[in-house]
């Protein structure tokens, strides 16, 4: 598989730097991630990097090709959910760290993405943007709906707010997946809300016709990071130019239906619901026990 990628992570004007990135690559496979702790909430960056983590780990046990991406998306971040709750109840005293993700597979021609938040995907081709995901948030309700408009949005008091992550209830959220086929010299851009919520959709498509990708990475964050100042998020995003596939062996792929191109979130596998009912049971208990 042939691609160019580059990653940007800034502090902005924060003091605390909460966002985490994630390349990897393998032969035949990449994985691609953007974790967003929520800053309303004690240790997001803990949040985040848990989240990183626990993809970072799943992908490494996968072999050269994942045979089902789809499924390894919403495994990989139910258990990174999960893990952030063990993690912050670990912690003397006891914190609830709470993060947004993005996360995307690249194999072959193809690619796969789960998101939980508003950390966004953008699939830019041809001067377009022809894949986009949508927010997890009160705000996108109303968009949805038609009672607000986007230029409204984006200075609504509830633009900040999330109505779905990873962390906090111990009730596994619901993640939404998604799948293309890819063509050459298309441009995927995984970010924060610090990236997107500061630049216009224009500005966001420069990224796919520059030729020098991780320079037009580095302008995006500037722009973003100047046009917000003083009061600039963390600014993170993740930029892979895909080129060309390789000879792996095509995975088995999730039916989608042709006029949303979203799979369904829910577990089929009665025993894997089974092990994330128990792990829910563990973290609760482990809670009860803190308490005594």
């Amino acid at each position: 598989m042939i691609t160019n990628t580059t990653s940007i992570n800034r502090l902005g004007n924060r003091k605390n730097n909460q966002d985490r990135c994630l390349v990897i690559h393998k032969q035949h496979t990449s994985l691609l991630a953007v974790a967003d702790g929520m800053g309303g909430h004690p240790r997001g960056e803990l949040a985040a990097q848990v989240a990183v983590d626990t993809l970072r780990e799943h992908f490494e046990q996968q072999g050269s090709v994942i045979t089902d991406p789809a499924g390894f998306l919403r495994k990989a971040i139910h258990s990174a959910h999960l893990s952030i709750l063990t993690t912050g109840n670990a912690e003397n005293p006891p914190v609830n760290p709470r993060t947004v993700c993005i996360a995307c597979v690249i194999q072959g021609n193809q690619m796969w993405w789960a998101h939980v938040g508003d950390s966004r995907l953008y699939l830019l081709r041809e001067g377009n943007v022809v894949q986009q995901t949508q927010d997890h948030t009160p705000l996108q309700e109303l968009l949805a709906r038609g009672e607000i408009s986007k230029e409204d949005a984006r200075q609504h008091p509830m633009r900040h707010n999330v109505s779905r992550c990873l962390g906090g209830s111990s009730n596994l959220p619901k993640v939404t997946l998604s799948s293309t086929v890819l063509q050459k010299n298309d441009t995927i851009l995984l970010c924060s809300d610090g990236l997107w919520a500061a630049l216009t959709e224009q500005q966001l498509l420069s990224l796919g016709d520059a030729y020098d990708l991780e320079s037009a990475a580095n302008k995006l964050a500037e722009d973003a990071e100047s046009t917000s100042y003083p009061h600039s998020d963390n600014i993170s995003l993740v930029a892979l130019r895909w080129i060309a596939g390789s000879g792996a062996g095509k995975p088995n792929t999730p039916t989608i239906s042709p006029s949303t191109n979203r799979t369904s979130t829910e577990s089929s596998d009665p025993v894997q619901q089974a092990i994330d009912d128990i792990n829910r049971a563990i973290i609760d208990y482990a809670s009860e026990i803190k308490k005594i």
